[in-house]
């Protein structure tokens, strides 16, 4: 027969396992979103341009991790590695635009991360990774073109014809960089999730 004495070492027992528990698990999370950052870093490198866009819009597929670990690992982990690669750009001052450009790529990975991620939360099938890719594409699309229009373009100076600008060459290039970042990470996710699990 067990005595509260008992009782209370089992309990004291239980806690101890959970927090090791949870502590290995918030560092397992951590590793996982440092190396996915490095990873989307090192992608950041390669950009290049997308015919017939200006030679200034340059593609990079460095949002692929991010939602590669949003798929596998949830929301917060894709947006996580959004920041991080970000940081690591504007500190490596590969960064030709400074914190602007930085700010700028931040505001274009986020949201479609962000929204793709947490509709795959919720239907995790196929059809549920390809809803989720596509409404946030759209909400890039709304997020760049505000952030262009209000903070970006004025910062670079470009004050006049800033939405004919938007709408003909922003708009077009982020919608082909959303479609390209996501045929790539439906190709990849599958073979490379059992990683991040």
């Amino acid at each position: 027969m067990t005595g509260p004495d008992g009782l209370r070492r089992r309990e004291r027992q239980t806690v101890n396992v959970s927090t090791v528990n949870g502590s290995s698990s918030m560092v397992r999370f951590w590793v996982r979103v440092g190396v996915l950052s490095a990873v989307a870093f090192l992608l950041m490198l390669l950009e290049f341009n997308v015919p017939p866009f200006p030679a200034f819009l340059q593609y990079d597929p460095s949002e692929v991790p991010a939602l590669i670990g949003g798929f596998a690992m949830g929301p917060a982990a894709g947006v996580a590695a959004v920041a991080g690669k970000c940081l690591l750009f504007l500190l490596s001052g590969k960064d030709e635009a400074g914190l602007i450009g930085t700010a700028a790529n931040f505001v274009a990975g986020f949201p479609l991360v962000l929204v793709a991620a947490w509709v795959y939360a919720k239907v995790r099938t196929l059809n549920g990774a390809v809803v989720g890719l596509v409404l946030g594409t759209l909400v890039t699309l709304v997020a760049t073109s505000l952030g262009n229009y209000f903070i970006f373009l004025p910062a670079w100076g470009i004050t006049q014809g800033r939405w004919p600008m938007i709408l003909s060459t922003l708009v077009p290039f982020n919608a082909v960089k959303g479609l390209i970042t996501s045929v790539l990470t439906l190709l990849l996710y599958k073979r490379i999730r059992g990683l991040l699990r």
